[in-house]
């Protein structure tokens, strides 16, 4: 399946590997450094800190917690440790809605 230009996905290179059950399938490729831009905001991580909490609380929405991942670098989302300081997004661009359709 393609993935589409508007995806936060696109322009990442994608792999065919062989999985533990014999089957082939495709993979993305990790991102290797920050993607996004971010803002003067940053965030002090708390002791039960989670990346959605955070979005939510600074960005006003949870499922912005990937704009949080983007301008910062590579990470698994749950490895965050207290008093590690985190770059913000833009708020403006992270809370921008973008159109995926056009209506004739």
């Amino acid at each position: 399946m393609p993935i589409p230009q508007s995806s936060r996905f696109a322009g990442l290179p994608t792999f065919e590997v062989t999985a533990p059950d014999g089957s082939r399938r495709r993979v993305l490729g990790l991102r290797l450094r920050a993607t996004g831009d971010a803002g003067p905001g940053t965030h002090r991580v708390r002791q039960g800190d989670a990346i959605d909490l955070i979005a939510r609380r600074r960005l006003g929405d949870e499922r912005l917690w990937w704009r949080v991942l983007d301008v910062n670098p590579p990470r698994y989302p749950l490895d965050l440790a207290p008093g590690e300081q985190l770059r913000l997004p833009d708020q403006a661009q992270a809370t921008r809605a973008g159109r995926a359709r056009s209506f004739r």
